[in-house]
């Protein structure tokens, strides 16, 4: 009675090479999972820097604006220059506001398109292994 039968032997075996061959699926998996990881980070991190020095270049430039503007008001002779200089301003900053909007939406876009593609790969290359 101590001895195992053949057929229990043979279940057993069989048992074993599934549960092998689940753990290197999931291996394979986790691997795969990791790669797209990384190419996403690698796909991002340059588009994220320019994101971030556009930004700061937006940023200086619109401070200039304001004390560009400040040095004209100071300088100015009258009220109706005054106001004349701030409309003027006000107008240019408005537009200038609206052109770096612009810039940082195709910024975010191509950063969200970068993100997206290799994680698109990824999930397309694994329903390919599921069916």
């Amino acid at each position: 009675m101590n001895s195992i039968s053949e057929n229990q032997r043979s279940i057993a075996d069989k048992g074993a090479a599934m549960a092998n061959e689940t753990i290197e699926k999931g291996k394979a998996a986790a691997e795969r999972t990791a790669r797209a990881a990384e190419q996403i980070h690698s796909a991002t991190v340059g588009t994220m820097r320019d994101y971030n020095l556009k930004i700061i270049d937006l940023a200086q430039v619109n401070i200039e604006s304001v004390f560009d503007l400040a040095r004209q008001l100071a300088a100015a002779a009258t009220p109706a220059e005054m106001m004349e200089l701030w409309s003027s301003h006000a107008r240019r900053q408005f537009e200038m506001l609206s052109e770096q909007t612009k810039e940082l939406a195709a910024l975010g876009q191509k950063l969200a398109a970068e993100t997206a593609a290799p994680l698109q790969r990824s999930v397309n290359q694994a329903l390919k292994r599921a069916s």
